[in-house]
């Protein structure tokens, strides 16, 4: 009886699923559809997008999206170490105080990464 060999390379992929917003998964599949209608290229996947991405990714695209996350709780400590690197320590209370009667309007105006309205 005549065997042949068949030398087929084993495809052993782990997968594991990602949490996003029903909104970005559609975006993404439009996305997808849109760039896998050429027919003279291999299928893109959500594995492929987010692998060209994580390679292409610059130190300022990085700076970006950590600048989307900041509240005001995360400025605020930020804030206060620069106040206490340039006028020295402050209690916690004197920087409350401060910070409600409104004596670091124009520091936070000057240093703070968020988008502060002044008010008249």
């Amino acid at each position: 009886m005549k065997t042949t060999e068949t030398n087929t390379a084993k495809k052993n992929y782990n997968f594991t699923s990602i949490r996003v917003k029903d909104k970005t998964k559609e975006e993404v599949n439009k996305f997808l559809e849109k760039v896998n209608k050429a027919e003279d290229c291999g299928k893109v996947t959500f594995d492929t997008l987010v692998s060209f991405f994580l390679e292409k990714i610059t130190t300022d695209d990085i700076q970006a999206l950590q600048t989307k996350t900041i509240t005001w709780s995360h400025e605020e400590k930020r804030l206060r170490k620069l106040w206490e690197k340039k006028k020295g320590k402050v209690s916690d209370n004197k920087w409350k105080e401060m910070l409600f009667l409104g004596q670091l309007g124009e520091f936070i105006e000057a240093n703070s990464r968020l988008k502060v309205a002044r008010s008249a």
